[in-house]
């Protein structure tokens, strides 16, 4: 695989990956609603750990949410850090009445 800028969404596996240097990130999803997301599991293989590259792939997947209109539920603790650190994706969070 080569290095990619964006994130491929994986209908079939039901996750966005984003390809860097032979490896794959990913970020698991499951459809809570048609327009809301559980984002469920980020995964960072070892090789590409502390390099920024969860932060990159969960940016992304934010991007994707905003511009197809998708509301998301943070059941991934690194996506939850990632919110908190970033409060303007705050948005987004689905709010469950």
């Amino acid at each position: 695989m080569e290095d990619k800028n964006n994130i491929v969404l994986n209908r079939k596996e039901k996750r966005f990956e984003l390809y860097v240097k032979d490896h794959t990130a990913t970020l698991y999803y499951e459809v809570y609603q048609p327009s809301v997301w559980l984002l469920t599991h980020t995964l960072v293989p070892d090789p590409l750990k502390g390099q920024g590259i969860g932060s990159r792939l969960v940016k992304q997947v934010l991007t994707y949410c905003q511009e197809n209109q998708i509301r998301i539920i943070p059941e991934c603790s690194f996506v939850v850090a990632y919110l908190q650190k970033h409060p303007q994706w705050k948005s987004l969070l689905f709010e469950q009445e």
